[in-house]
Protein backbone atom coordinates (compact mmCIF):
# COMPACT_ATOMS: atom_id res chain seq x y z
CA UNK A 1 0.00 0.00 0.00
CA UNK A 2 1.53 3.26 -1.25
CA UNK A 3 0.51 6.34 1.12
CA UNK A 4 0.31 9.75 -1.03
CA UNK A 5 1.11 12.68 1.39
CA UNK A 6 1.15 16.30 1.41
CA UNK A 7 3.83 17.77 3.12
CA UNK A 8 2.49 20.58 4.85
CA UNK A 9 -1.41 18.86 3.68
CA UNK A 10 -4.13 18.18 6.67
CA UNK A 11 -3.91 14.74 8.44
CA UNK A 12 -7.52 13.90 9.36
CA UNK A 13 -9.45 12.75 11.71
CA UNK A 14 -10.05 9.05 12.71
CA UNK A 15 -13.15 8.98 10.15
CA UNK A 16 -11.29 10.94 7.41
CA UNK A 17 -7.60 9.22 7.69
CA UNK A 18 -9.23 5.65 6.84
CA UNK A 19 -9.43 6.62 2.90
CA UNK A 20 -6.03 9.19 3.40
CA UNK A 21 -4.30 5.43 4.24
CA UNK A 22 -6.12 3.84 1.16
CA UNK A 23 -3.95 6.42 -0.57
CA UNK A 24 -6.21 9.68 -0.63
CA UNK A 25 -5.07 13.17 1.29
CA UNK A 26 -7.71 14.03 3.93
CA UNK A 27 -9.78 17.69 3.35
CA UNK A 28 -9.79 17.89 6.72
CA UNK A 29 -7.55 18.82 9.66
CA UNK A 30 -6.55 17.07 12.84
CA UNK A 31 -8.17 17.98 15.84
CA UNK A 32 -6.10 19.07 18.74
CA UNK A 33 -6.74 20.75 21.84
CA UNK A 34 -9.83 21.76 19.68
CA UNK A 35 -7.72 23.54 16.88
CA UNK A 36 -7.51 22.00 13.37
CA UNK A 37 -3.95 21.71 12.52
CA UNK A 38 -1.94 20.36 9.41
CA UNK A 39 0.76 17.46 9.76
CA UNK A 40 3.58 20.36 10.41
CA UNK A 41 1.32 22.32 13.00
CA UNK A 42 0.88 18.73 15.03
CA UNK A 43 4.57 17.69 14.89
CA UNK A 44 5.43 21.39 15.91
CA UNK A 45 2.98 21.34 18.86
CA UNK A 46 4.05 17.84 19.91
CA UNK A 47 7.27 18.76 19.76
CA UNK A 48 7.15 21.58 21.65
CA UNK A 49 6.32 19.52 24.90
CA UNK A 50 8.98 16.93 24.42
CA UNK A 51 12.18 17.62 27.06
CA UNK A 52 15.44 15.56 27.56
CA UNK A 53 13.58 13.01 30.16
CA UNK A 54 11.38 11.89 27.62
CA UNK A 55 13.87 11.53 25.23
CA UNK A 56 15.80 9.66 27.59
CA UNK A 57 13.04 7.32 28.29
CA UNK A 58 11.54 6.71 24.58
CA UNK A 59 15.71 5.92 23.98
CA UNK A 60 15.12 3.19 26.43
CA UNK A 61 11.93 1.90 24.43
CA UNK A 62 13.78 1.56 21.07
CA UNK A 63 13.35 -2.54 21.73
CA UNK A 64 10.05 -1.88 21.51
CA UNK A 65 9.80 0.13 18.03
CA UNK A 66 11.53 -2.18 16.31
CA UNK A 67 9.21 -5.19 17.70
CA UNK A 68 6.51 -2.66 16.81
CA UNK A 69 7.47 -2.99 12.75
CA UNK A 70 8.22 -6.43 13.01
CA UNK A 71 4.90 -7.75 12.31
CA UNK A 72 3.14 -8.54 8.61
CA UNK A 73 1.29 -4.96 9.33
CA UNK A 74 4.34 -3.21 8.96
CA UNK A 75 5.22 -4.60 5.37
CA UNK A 76 2.01 -2.96 4.46
CA UNK A 77 3.51 0.50 4.49
CA UNK A 78 6.95 0.62 2.41
CA UNK A 79 9.63 2.74 4.50
CA UNK A 80 8.34 2.01 7.86
CA UNK A 81 10.55 -0.37 8.98
CA UNK A 82 13.53 1.74 7.72
CA UNK A 83 11.94 4.92 9.24
CA UNK A 84 11.85 3.61 12.83
CA UNK A 85 15.78 1.88 12.39
CA UNK A 86 16.79 5.24 11.79
CA UNK A 87 14.49 6.48 14.54
CA UNK A 88 16.31 4.38 16.88
CA UNK A 89 19.55 5.04 15.61
CA UNK A 90 18.75 8.50 16.09
CA UNK A 91 17.67 7.93 19.87
CA UNK A 92 21.12 6.04 20.51
CA UNK A 93 22.83 8.39 18.85
CA UNK A 94 25.56 10.46 20.41
CA UNK A 95 23.45 13.85 19.75
CA UNK A 96 20.35 11.90 22.01
CA UNK A 97 22.42 10.76 24.96
CA UNK A 98 24.46 14.11 25.01
CA UNK A 99 21.27 16.15 24.57
CA UNK A 100 20.19 18.84 27.01
CA UNK A 101 17.13 20.97 27.56
CA UNK A 102 16.01 22.96 25.99
CA UNK A 103 16.51 19.84 22.61
CA UNK A 104 17.22 21.09 19.48
CA UNK A 105 13.76 21.05 17.07
CA UNK A 106 15.15 17.73 15.18
CA UNK A 107 15.37 15.69 18.06
CA UNK A 108 12.45 16.82 19.99
CA UNK A 109 10.91 15.95 16.75
CA UNK A 110 12.63 12.44 16.24
CA UNK A 111 11.73 11.30 20.43
CA UNK A 112 7.98 12.63 19.62
CA UNK A 113 8.18 10.33 16.32
CA UNK A 114 9.14 7.38 18.92
CA UNK A 115 6.52 8.22 21.23
CA UNK A 116 3.62 8.52 18.75
CA UNK A 117 4.55 4.74 17.52
CA UNK A 118 4.50 3.44 20.61
CA UNK A 119 0.79 4.70 21.71
CA UNK A 120 -1.52 1.99 20.39
CA UNK A 121 -4.19 4.32 19.65
CA UNK A 122 -3.68 7.71 18.30
CA UNK A 123 -5.56 8.50 15.01
CA UNK A 124 -5.89 5.32 13.50
CA UNK A 125 -5.82 2.01 16.48
CA UNK A 126 -2.44 0.08 15.08
CA UNK A 127 -4.45 -3.20 15.33
CA UNK A 128 -6.84 -1.99 12.72
CA UNK A 129 -6.31 -4.41 9.64
CA UNK A 130 -4.37 -2.90 6.73
CA UNK A 131 -4.20 0.74 7.84
CA UNK A 132 -3.48 0.17 11.72
CA UNK A 133 0.14 2.09 11.33
CA UNK A 134 -1.11 4.15 8.43
CA UNK A 135 -0.88 7.49 10.57
CA UNK A 136 2.15 5.98 12.16
CA UNK A 137 4.04 5.80 9.19
CA UNK A 138 2.86 8.84 7.75
CA UNK A 139 4.15 10.83 10.79
CA UNK A 140 7.47 9.25 10.32
CA UNK A 141 8.33 9.85 7.08
CA UNK A 142 7.21 13.21 7.35
CA UNK A 143 9.53 13.89 10.68
CA UNK A 144 12.25 12.10 8.95
CA UNK A 145 11.79 14.31 5.61
CA UNK A 146 11.74 17.55 8.10
CA UNK A 147 15.08 16.82 9.37
CA UNK A 148 16.77 15.16 6.95
CA UNK A 149 20.14 17.35 7.56
CA UNK A 150 20.27 16.68 10.97
CA UNK A 151 19.77 13.11 10.96
CA UNK A 152 23.00 13.06 8.16
CA UNK A 153 24.96 14.40 10.72
CA UNK A 154 24.37 12.90 13.50
CA UNK A 155 24.22 10.10 12.01
CA UNK A 156 27.50 10.55 10.28
CA UNK A 157 28.64 10.97 13.68
CA UNK A 158 27.51 7.39 14.90
CA UNK A 159 29.30 6.25 11.92
CA UNK A 160 32.59 7.81 12.83
CA UNK A 161 33.02 7.12 16.46
CA UNK A 162 31.67 3.35 15.43
CA UNK A 163 34.83 3.19 13.34
CA UNK A 164 36.82 4.74 15.94
CA UNK A 165 37.34 8.18 13.55
CA UNK A 166 34.94 10.38 16.20
CA UNK A 167 36.11 13.95 16.31
CA UNK A 168 36.63 14.35 19.61
CA UNK A 169 39.67 11.31 18.99
CA UNK A 170 41.24 13.05 16.29
CA UNK A 171 41.17 16.02 18.18
CA UNK A 172 43.36 14.27 20.88
CA UNK A 173 45.23 12.35 18.51
CA UNK A 174 46.21 16.20 16.82
CA UNK A 175 46.99 18.27 20.15
CA UNK A 176 49.28 14.48 20.87
CA UNK A 177 51.17 15.32 18.13
CA UNK A 178 51.42 18.91 18.18
CA UNK A 179 52.67 18.18 21.58
CA UNK A 180 55.36 15.49 20.52
CA UNK A 181 56.37 17.55 17.30
CA UNK A 182 57.13 20.86 19.87
CA UNK A 183 59.32 18.89 22.14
Amino acid sequence: MKLETKATGPIGTLRDSIPAARGRTSRDAWNESGKKLTIDEFIEYHRQRVDSIDLCVLAGFAGHLLQKVKGENADDYPGLREAVYLIVQALESPAAREARDPLPHWLAEIAFAAGYLLKRFYVIPDHFPDIGLADDARVLHRIIERNQLELHSALTECIEVAAGNSRWKNLALHQRYRTIRNK
